[in-house]
């Protein structure tokens, strides 16, 4: 019972309020102020998309020639260690 009058005066605690209407010269200085903000330019977008794009293909060549270096160095070691197929 004590939840639901608390809730009831909030909800009518807004009853007899008035509208405010803005200033119409503040909301334009707001505005120029959000116009006048320095924008990135779609260049710049454009080349840290590349930069982005390029180092991603660098990490990704330079992981695969490592794997493939690593498995042929593991075969290089393996094979100089054991010469037969007698394991005992």
């Amino acid at each position: 019972m004590k939840t639901e009058n608390w809730t009831t005066e909030i909800m009518e605690s807004t009853t007899g309020m008035m509208k405010m209407i803005p200033n119409k010269l503040l909301f334009d200085k707001i505005q120029n102020k959000i116009n006048l903000e320095t924008k990135v330019s779609n260049k710049w977008i454009f080349v840290a998309a590349a930069t982005f794009a390029l180092l991603i293909s660098i990490n990704i060549k330079l992981l695969k020639s490592n794997l493939v270096k690593t498995n042929t160095q593991s075969e290089t070691v393996i094979s100089t260690i054991s010469n037969t197929n007698q394991l005992y």
